[in-house]
């Protein structure tokens, strides 16, 4: 059971191949890639939660587990692409700033500045493109942040404090 935690960190990983493969079978897969970021995202609350329940010293996938979030919303911005709902060139743009945003300032703040509107794009254009799934993926969020709103707290908090630490550089 103790390898729980970093099998649903490792799942975000796979999830995000999956969800960049659905790129090349098109738009309609657009439901399917909500789908995929909802159980992505389920596995961020619950991998955590359980790690601490198990009192599991952090491994090197839990080392990581940043990076495996980043990699799936990275997937979704690919697949969005791929399928011609945003825009290549606005796309490079963004993720050539965030980058050096990023390899400059070496924050996960900055990171998570960046990496927000990534979170936030899949439902934006589910809105219009797929309102069933954006409906569906709203009532999750809903849902996760009653169910875990302790933690939403704490990664605002962390954030926050980051940036603050951040601007007084």
């Amino acid at each position: 059971m103790k390898r729980v935690p970093d099998l649903l960190t490792l799942s975000r990983g796979v999830i995000a191949a999956a969800i960049f493969s659905l790129g090349f079978v098109g738009r309609s897969a657009l439901e399917a890639v909500v789908l995929l970021t909802m159980i992505g995202w389920t596995t961020d609350i619950f991998d955590g939660r359980l790690a601490r329940k198990y009192g599991k010293p952090p491994t090197w996938v839990g080392e990581r587990e940043f990076t495996f979030d980043m990699m799936m919303v990275f997937s979704a911005l690919c697949f969005l692409v791929m399928v011609g709902l945003i825009p290549l060139l606005p796309a490079l743009l963004y993720v050539a700033v965030a980058a050096a945003c990023i390899a400059y300032f070496r924050s996960k703040s900055v990171t998570m500045s960046f990496a927000f509107p990534l979170v936030a794009l899949p439902l934006i254009v589910a809105a219009w493109e797929a309102p069933r799934a954006a409906l569906i993926y709203l009532a999750w969020i809903v849902a996760a942040l009653m169910l875990d709103w302790g933690r939403f707290k704490g990664v605002v908090s962390e954030f926050i404090g980051n940036a603050r630490r951040l601007g007084k550089r």
